[in-house]
Order: C-alpha cells, then sequence, then structure tokens
C-alpha cells in the first residue's frame, strides 16, 4: 500500500475501474477478551492492476458510522490494506504489521452489523451482512479467530462463504493454514450413556521440540471457566496429555491410560462450545468452536464417538478437519485406521459375563456382593434394547429386544442397576 501525492496519481486512469477488484477479505468484529486488538477490516487488491481507493469510505449499518480513507492511498495489484479502530491497541496484538490505516470512531457491533466500503462516489463496492451465530462462523465471536473470507471473487453476503481463520487472524496478508505446535487433537464432550468417562480433550505437540505447557490456561467458551495445567507438564514432540473432567470416570474407562490429568471445573457443552489454550500471561495459542451440526460429525454427539482431528496443520475450526474416529475414541494415543474390530474392555470385577462375543445367548452373572436390582441391555445410541430381573443375581439374554425381534450383530451394553442406584456397566459384542 503505497500514498502518493495526487499530482503523480495520472496513472489513476488506468487503474481497475470502479474498483472491482477490491474485496472485504477479514473482519474482527469482537477480539478474544485476553487479546483486545479492538476491531479492524481487511481489504485486499486481488487484481492485476493498482486500485486507487483515496476518500473511499469504510461504513457500518449505522448511518453516520463513517471513516475516510486517507488521499494518495492506492493498492497495487495483490496488495492489502488494514482498517484499524485504534491503532495503538491494534498494535499490541499486532506489532509487526505495518499497512494499515486508521482510526475510525466506531465499533463493529459484536450480535449482528453490516461492514461496507463505498468508492468516491458513494457507490458501495462490498458489504458484509454478518451475524455472530449459525449459518455464520461462530468461532469468530470473541473466541479469539477472525472471520475470513474463502473466495475473494464469491458472494461477500453468503456465510458459506466466510470461515473462522487461525487465532487472532492475519491482518494485512493472505490467509494461511493455522500449522499450530500445540493442538487439541481429540474432544469427547457428550459421551454414550451407558459408557460414560466423562469429558476429556487430548492434547498433542506436533512440533519437532520440547514443549512446556505448564501453566497453561485451558477455558471453554466461557471466559470465567479456568483449568491451569500443572507444573512439570512437559511434552515432547509427538506425546500427548489428555484433560478429564472427572479422573474416576476416565479411568474406570481407559485404566491403561496413564498420560492424564484433571480436573477442570467445567464440562463441554453438548451443543457447541469453545475449546481454547492460553499462555500464562493469556497470550491465546489454539482456538477451536466445535458445533454437533453439519459439516461437523454428528456421532460424536451422544453415540460413543469422539471428535479427532485428522488436518492437523489445517484449520481446526473448519467441520471437515475432524472424524468420528473410533468407538469411545483413542484418547492419549494416535488415531488409528481401520479401527479395531475387537472388543477390548475390561469386564468388571462384580461381574461374569460370556460368551463374549456371543452369538444368540448372553448369560451375566453378578458377585454374590452385589445386590442387583435389574440387568439392562443398551445399544450404542443409550436406547434400552431390554430390562431383565436377574434371578440368583444370574440373567441370560436370548438376543431379543421388548418385542421379540432379535436384534442385529454389534456392541451392546450391560447395565446392572443395583438396590442402592449404582450401576455396573460392561461392553459387549453380538456376532455370528
Amino acid at each position: 500500500m503505497k500514498k502518493r501525492f495526487l499530482g503523480l496519481v495520472l496513472m489513476v486512469l488506468t487503474l481497475s475501474s470502479f474498483g472491482q477488484t477490491i474485496a472485504i477479505t477479514e473482519i474482527n468484529y469482537n477480539s478474544d477478551p485476553y487479546n483486545k486488538s479492538n476491531d479492524w477490516v481487511e481489504l485486499h487488491n486481488y487484481g492485476g492492476s493498482a486500485v486507487d481507493i483515496s476518500n473511499w469510505k469504510l461504513k457500518d449499518e449505522t448511518p453516520f458510522n463513517s471513516f475516510t480513507i486517507p488521499a494518495g492511498t492506492v493498492l497495487d495489484a495483490n496488495e492489502y490494506v488494514v482498517l484499524v479502530e485504534n491503532i495503538d491497541t491494534f498494535l499490541m496484538v499486532h506489532g509487526g504489521v505495518t499497512n494499515y490505516i486508521g482510526e475510525f470512531a466506531f465499533g463493529f457491533d459484536n450480535t449482528f452489523g453490516t461492514v461496507k466500503i463505498e468508492n468516491n462516489s458513494g457507490t458501495v463496492i462490498k458489504a458484509v451482512p454478518y451475524i455472530d451465530s449459525i449459518p455464520w462462523p461462530k468461532g469468530c465471536d470473541g473466541y479469539g479467530p477472525t472471520l475470513q473470507i474463502i473466495n475473494e471473487e464469491a458472494s461477500e453476503s453468503n456465510p458459506a462463504n466466510w470461515r473462522s481463520g487461525c487465532v487472532l487472524g492475519t491482518p494485512g496478508e493472505g490467509y494461511v493454514d493455522c500449522n499450530y505446535d500445540i493442538v487439541v487433537s481429540e474432544i469427547n464432550y457428550n459421551s454414550l450413556l451407558a459408557y460414560n468417562p466423562g469429558d476429556w480433550i487430548e492434547i498433542l505437540n506436533r512440533g519437532n521440540a520440547d514443549k512446556d505447557i505448564s501453566g497453561w490456561i485451558l477455558r471453554d467458551g466461557k471466559t470465567d471457566n479456568i483449568f491451569v495445567i500443572p507444573a512439570g507438564n512437559v511434552l515432547s514432540a509427538g506425546e500427548r496429555l489428555v484433560i478429564a473432567d472427572s479422573l474416576e470416570s476416565f479411568t474406570v474407562k481407559f485404566p491403561t491410560v496413564g498420560n492424564v490429568i484433571g480436573e477442570p471445573p467445567f464440562s463441554f457443552s453438548n451443543g457447541g462450545d469453545a475449546v481454547r489454550l492460553y499462555t500464562p500471561s493469556g497470550k491465546l495459542q489454539y482456538s477451536v468452536r466445535y458445533k454437533d451440526s453439519a459439516p461437523w460429525p454428528l456421532d460424536p454427539d451422544g453415540t460413543g464417538f469422539t471428535l479427532e482431528l485428522v488436518d492437523e496443520p489445517g484449520n481446526p475450526n473448519d467441520g471437515v478437519a475432524w472424524v468420528a474416529g473410533c468407538l469411545y475414541g483413542s484418547p492419549g494415543n494416535p488415531f488409528v485406521i481401520p479401527c479395531p474390530n475387537a472388543v477390548n474392555n475390561v469386564i468388571p470385577k462384580e461381574l461374569t459375563i460370556g460368551p463374549n462375543p456371543f452369538a444368540d445367548y448372553l448369560t451375566i452373572i453378578i458377585d454374590a456382593t452385589v445386590q442387583a436390582q435389574s440387568v439392562t441391555i443398551m445399544n450404542t445410541l443409550g436406547e434400552q434394547i431390554i430390562t431383565l430381573p436377574p434371578y440368583n443375581n444370574a440373567v441370560t439374554w436370548n438376543s431379543t429386544d421388548l418385542q421379540g425381534n432379535t436384534v442385529s450383530d454389534g456392541i451392546y451394553f450391560v447395565v446392572v442397576t443395583t438396590t442402592n442406584g449404582n450401576t455396573i456397566t460392561a461392553k459387549v459384542l453380538k456376532a455370528k
């Protein structure tokens, strides 16, 4: 971006007519509360010729809010400029950016608004009518990423043409993959009812060197929800760490996973939430805002699967960067394909179950020390198949449901409910 004397701008006659190659490419309308840069918007000339944007105006949806771009401002081909609300605040977060102009005396609305660019004839060149909820990306609403366009030559009013970018954005330059060293590689936010280890996330050091994450702060979508990672947590290259909201529930289901810590005083929402990581000084390092609806995988929402990150260097706010993975996930370990066919689950010591896998009949023997009230068979959706009364602390299930229909092959859960309301759960496999 160059500011040139008007007498030297005779070349304007050859500039791109009407500024049709100027795009609004990035908007910061609601900063992360600990990394406030105030509001800003990025413009890009994606064409092959320079465009004079002298005296063009930045506006929002309020008629009297207007900022005039200084005279002599010309964007060369493939050049960017950032219009900032407050220069000092912007530079506190983006000190390395030099191609900025300011200041404008208004901020963008955090809920819904419009960012407009008018040329010096009053013609609207671009207008972005955004909102902070679906179908627009939610990750840029106070969680750290910015709103970034996907295709500059497509409609800027189409929410599908925008993404939640990487933390703090890329003001003054084009979008690039996030390529974080420390990523959240797996999220369990809504367990299967019959197999509930609590909520947990997995952190991966995908860098090439050791990373000390002692004192790092984990937050969900609520600023006041905080978990500080204890001292002594240094992740070697390729090493993983699980953070569980209930160590007791987690270790019962995953007794062989040792690289686990806890316990955050909060859980992750079943309807979509944020997962954020900060350094001890409050610098945002990672942010993802997952959803329980397409294009995000649907199976992690209560059917026993987890969100597994498969595009590690990419943008974690893109739903296609995640898959449902294998049943119950792979906490503390890499995600591998194909998923294991065997049911690798330790049967609780209070139960003797066999055969497992079974074809037609399954026998469940309950330890004499357990006062069993009922035995319920459930599927992986948490739906009740049948409930049977134990006789002498034993039950035989003939693979039928309440209507007498034989159930299909697959994974089922045996849930023993005791007279005091406690439950004992085991996983079994029906297979021919």
